[in-house]
């Protein structure tokens, strides 16, 4: 399957972000004024669309023949946060929300800049990339803004080793199937920031990995500094 991208600041770009950041804001917003009862029901029906998105979007590759084992799976990062993102919707887990505060959020923001589209570039795989990535965003702000959690001493240092483990899995089943989930093999296409040239040195594996490591190992920690400062951890 031919991989594409979405160009950085091009109207297209600004029309599908825009729209992104407005849901995110009006979504959170809107939850704050809830009742708690309310706000469960709102979790429920936010899992169960998230649910139905990979269901549905999975039937609709099928249907249109765009399948691949070696693509299709839900093992790049985004997409193994999208399924705890549907678990932590649905079961409030500590544990869970650390992750996609301090994995998933960075990830899914860096993939809104520069958007890969890894499933085709039709309308409806632009739309599902922004509501994807769009919710990895809104999960976490959500947890923060509207369910009052906050995350917990260390955790920070916790989430990054489950990230290590997360990826040395994927990487025995990059090998097993010839696949390049979480972009472990290769590096993506998209003018990431983060990922220097591929024709330089530093650009070639397993030297962009290293990188990403550390680029991913100081996200972390910007994002856990303000909870720290304001005495928000708990124990």
């Amino acid at each position: 399957m031919n991989h594409d991208t979405i160009t950085t600041f091009s109207n297209e770009w600004w029309i599908f972000i825009s729209c992104t950041i407005f849901a995110i804001i009006f979504l959170i917003l809107f939850s704050k004024r809830l009742s708690l009862n309310s706000k469960n029901r709102l979790t429920n029906l936010l899992a169960s669309i998230f649910m139905c998105e990979l269901v549905l979007m999975n039937l609709y590759y099928i249907l249109k023949g765009n399948w691949i084992l070696t693509e299709s799976l839900p093992l790049h990062l985004c997409s193994i946060m999208w399924i705890f993102s549907i678990v932590f919707l649905l079961t409030r887990s500590q544990w869970l929300f650390e992750v996609l505060l301090f994995i998933g959020m960075p990830g899914a923001f860096h993939s809104l800049i520069t958007p890969e589209l890894t499933n085709g570039n039709d309308l409806i795989n632009k739309i599902e990339f922004f509501f994807n990535h769009g919710g990895l965003v809104f999960v976490p702000l959500f947890a923060i803004f509207s369910l009052e959690m906050w995350p917990r001493k260390a955790s920070w240092i916790k989430s990054f080793f489950a990230l290590q483990i997360i990826a040395f899995l994927v990487f025995l089943i990059n090998n097993l199937i010839g696949s390049n989930y979480m972009f472990l093999m290769n590096p993506p296409i998209a003018n990431n920031p983060l990922i220097p040239d591929g024709n330089t040195f530093f650009g070639k594996w397993p030297f962009y990995i290293i990188i990403l490591e550390f680029a991913v190992l100081i996200h972390i920690v910007l994002i856990y500094l303000p909870f720290k400062l304001k005495g928000k951890l708990i124990r």
